[in-house]
């Protein structure tokens, strides 16, 4: 049932591939569009950087009362309200001065409802936002040194939403985003080809250190399989950067991936998070270090967890292969969101199964030494998951909302540093080192009364417990002997 969950998934991936459009350069091909408005892309925009739109088979489809691009310095959010408050007005305002009682100052290009040609442009960015028109139907917008900012553009279109049938337009819409010297990431994002390749440095030498480490032991009896799944997963990490840094080093470049790197980097990235969750349950399970052998509810948690990151590596893939103004680009995100945090949740739960498992094998006798050495590990361990998945997921996601745009590297480098951090601290908390105290391995005879423990619970830590005051009583000490002998000598009297 797991592999044709795998297959499934693997053509899901496929068709998620099939349709990469993600650049700097590429066309956007709107067919029926009847959106109000939509964000087009986003771009940050140094000195001399410039956007370029070239429009071509405009058709209007319905009475439309309006056609026009606005470019402003806004963030989503405002952009989204101050068009939501347009599209309720009675009246369709698309001039700039309409917009200044929103907070906004765009530039407004005007396109002629019935041709699609440019009809009128109503800058404000005039101190910093020179535009020009090559043709009635292509305009190129070109930002000085005081407008170095991130830009958004977006699409308006106006029309009764009363109408039957909702008009709408057919068009394609060439974007070419670059900034200076033919630098296609844009400001905040042209350190990233740099940013992964240190990383990848940093990994590759990791997973040789690793490697070191597992054949100077590999006579070791703290040896487990589990050591060797870490250096696999080591290794693919480093892969996944080095192609993640080839596939940036060519957006940057040439302003498109290259498609035999992009895929290559997806079905990398793809094992690289199967073999985290994998490792990381395998590890929060006990598996090798407690026990030999998984439970049929942490199995099926394998199951399930795998097949989550299936699909939350193909809400990714979505993400960044479809342009901003895709219609469904906002759900394959809530989509990818939420399985992650399932996936990032599903992760704790052998962890916590393991200290409970731990915490009552301490009460049995011969072993309380060892179950609290290890239940202090996975404690440790079960606060370093969380640390890892609050820092990857929220502090990430709220650098990137609130840094500055030429900073937008920072967060990316944030969320490889920490995953570094989580992938030295975990070997070294598991190192199969002849001095870790933590590997003790367990005999046969240990384990299957863990085994045993696990199945039965409290109830053989009760039982124990019963057998232990019993065998108390039988062994008294000889002066408590002697007091009772005085005090039936005193009766007898």
């Amino acid at each position: 049932e797991f592999f044709k969950r795998m297959r499934w998934a693997g053509v899901l991936l496929v068709l998620a591939l099939a349709g990469c459009a993600w650049a700097r350069i590429y066309t956007l091909a709107l067919k029926d569009e009847h959106r109000l408005h939509f964000t087009v892309s986003t771009f940050g925009l140094d000195e001399g950087g410039s956007i370029t739109l070239d429009f071509s088979n405009y058709v209007p489809l319905g009475d439309i009362e309006g056609v026009a691009f606005m470019v402003h310095r806004a963030p989503e959010e405002s952009t989204d309200f101050y068009l939501n408050r347009l599209t309720f007005s009675e009246e369709c305002h698309l001039q700039a001065d309409k917009l200044e009682i929103f907070g906004m100052v765009p530039s407004i290009i005007q396109l002629d409802p019935d041709t699609g040609a440019l009809q009128s442009v109503d800058p404000i960015f005039n101190a910093g936002l020179t535009i020009e028109f090559p043709t009635n139907h292509s305009l190129v917008m070109t930002v000085n040194s005081t407008a170095a900012n991130d830009y958004t553009t977006s699409m308006h279109l106006c029309y009764d939403p009363e109408d039957q049938p909702v008009p709408g337009i057919n068009m394609q819409i060439k974007i070419v985003e670059v900034g200076p010297g033919n630098d296609y990431l844009g400001a905040g994002l042209n350190e990233l080809p740099a940013l992964y390749t240190a990383m990848a440095v940093l990994f590759g030498a990791l997973c040789v250190m690793w490697a070191h480490v597992l054949y100077q032991h590999r006579d070791s009896r703290h040896f487990y399989k589990v050591h060797v799944l870490m250096l696999v997963l080591v290794f693919v990490k480093f892969l996944s950067l080095v192609l993640h840094a080839i596939d940036y080093h060519y957006i940057k470049a040439n302003g498109t991936p290259t498609e035999g790197w992009a895929i290559t980097y997806y079905i990398i990235n793809l094992l690289r998070g199967m073999l985290l969750f994998v490792t990381v349950l395998l590890i929060g399970a006990g598996f090798g270090f407690i026990k030999h052998v998984l439970t049929d509810r942490e199995k099926k948690l394998f199951v399930i967890v795998l097949s989550l990151q299936v699909l939350a590596n193909v809400s990714l893939i979505v993400l960044e292969e479809t342009n901003e103004s895709s219609e469904y680009r906002s759900v394959w995100r809530e989509i990818g969101l939420i399985v992650d945090l399932a996936c990032c949740t599903a992760i704790l739960f052998p962890v916590i199964w393991s200290i409970k498992h731990l915490r009552e094998s301490a009460q049995s006798d011969g072993k309380a030494q060892m179950s609290l050495v290890k239940l202090n590990l996975f404690r440790k361990f079960y606060v370093m998951v969380l640390l890892y998945i609050y820092s990857t997921r929220i502090i990430v996601y709220l650098i990137q909302t609130t840094i500055s745009f030429e900073y937008k590297w920072v967060a990316a480098a944030l969320e490889e540093a920490i995953t570094f951090l989580f992938y030295v601290s975990t070997g070294y908390m598991f190192s199969p080192l002849p001095d870790n105290e933590y590997l003790v391995v367990p005999t046969e005879d240990e384990d299957e009364i863990q085994l045993e423990q696990i199945v039965t619970g409290n109830k053989t830590t009760e039982g124990l417990r019963n057998k232990n005051d019993k065998e108390g009583l039988r062994r008294k000490p000889r002066g408590d002997t002697r007091e009772t002998n005085v005090d039936n000598l005193d009766d007898q009297d």
